[in-house]
C-alpha cells in the first residue's frame, strides 16, 4: 500500500515544474559557489599564498552550504505535496487507494527521499567544480587525504537533521489545511523567526535544541571527511546527541500531523 502510495505521489510531483526548479536550483547555486572561491582566489592560489584545499573540501563545503538555497524549496514542496489535496478536494479520491496514515507517510517519505538526492546532487556538482578548477587551472588535482567513508555517510546524517523541517510543515499544513498557510508559515519560521531568535539569544543554553543548531551540529561532523576533528562548539550539541533530537522532533511533528490527519472531514 505505501509503495503504491509512493509512486503515485512521485508521479504527481514529477509532473510539477517545482521539482525540477529546485534541483536545477541547487545544482547552479553550488556550481557558482564552488566556482566563485576558485575563480575570486585565482592569484593567492597560483601564488601559493592561500593554500590549495584538498578534494575534501570541495565535498564537505558543498554538503555545508546546500540547505541555505535547498529549505526555502523544500518548506514550498512540502506544503502542496499535502496542501493541493485540500485546495483541489482531491484527499477522498486519493484516501480510495490506501489509508490516511499511509498517504500522509507516502507523501513524507518522498520529501524525504528528495532532500537525500539534493544532498547527493551538491555531493556531485561540488566535486565535479573542485576537479575541474584543479586539473585545468591549477594542475593541483588529487584524491589524498579524502575520507569515502564520511564522504558516503554524510548525505544521510544531513538529511536526517533537515526531516524536522518537512514534518513541521506537514503538521502545519494539515492543521490549517490550506498550502499557502503551511508555505508562508514555513517560510516564516526557517527563514525569519529561527534566524531571529538564533541572533537574539546566541549561546543560550536552550537554542541549541534548536533544529537549525541541530544542524549547525552536524556541519561539523563534515571535516571527517578530510580526516580532520573539530571541536563542537559549548552552544551546539554533540553530533550524535543533535541527530538523536531531530529524529525525535520528526517523530512528534509526524505523530501530531498523522493524528491531526486522522480525525479531520476530508471529504468531497
Amino acid at each position: 500500500m505505501l509503495r503504491k502510495l509512493f509512486s503515485i505521489e512521485w508521479t504527481r510531483l514529477s509532473h510539477r515544474t517545482l521539482l525540477w526548479f529546485t534541483l536545477a536550483a541547487c545544482g547552479l547555486f553550488i556550481g557558482y559557489s564552488q566556482q566563485n572561491f576558485y575563480t575570486a582566489n585565482t592569484a593567492e592560489l597560483l601564488s601559493r599564498d592561500l593554500k590549495m584545499p584538498g578534494f575534501s573540501f570541495d565535498l564537505a563545503s558543498s554538503l555545508d552550504q546546500i540547505m541555505l538555497v535547498a529549505l526555502p524549496f523544500l518548506v514550498i514542496m512540502a506544503a502542496v505535496t499535502l496542501g493541493n489535496d485540500y485546495s483541489q478536494r482531491t484527499n477522498q479520491h486519493w484516501l480510495m487507494r490506501g489509508t490516511r496514515p499511509a498517504s500522509l507517510l507516502a507523501k513524507f517519505t518522498l520529501l524525504a527521499l528528495i532532500t537525500f538526492l539534493l544532498q547527493w546532487l551538491a555531493l556531485w556538482v561540488g566535486g565535479a567544480i573542485g576537479w575541474y578548477f584543479k586539473t585545468y587551472t591549477y594542475q593541483a588535482f588529487s584524491l589524498a587525504n579524502v575520507n569515502w567513508l564520511a564522504a558516503g555517510v554524510a548525505p544521510f546524517y544531513m538529511t536526517l537533521v533537515t526531516l524536522p523541517y518537512l514534518a513541521l510543515v506537514l503538521l502545519i499544513t494539515v492543521a490549517t489545511r490550506s498550502t499557502f498557510a503551511g508555505v508562508a508559515i514555513g517560510l516564516g519560521y526557517t527563514q525569519f523567526v529561527e534566524l531571529l531568535l538564533g541572533g537574539i539569544f546566541y549561546g543560550a543554553a536552550w537554542a541549541k535544541w534548536m533544529p537549525r543548531n541541530l544542524y549547525f551540529s552536524a556541519t561539523y561532523l563534515l571535516n571527517s571527511i578530510g580526516y580532520r576533528t573539530v571541536e563542537i562548539p559549548g552552544h551546539l550539541l554533540q553530533p550524535g546527541l543533535a541527530f538523536a533530537v531531530a529524529a525525535v522532533y520528526t517523530l512528534i511533528f509526524l505523530a501530531a500531523a498523522l493524528w491531526l490527519y486522522r480525525r479531520q472531514d476530508v471529504g468531497g
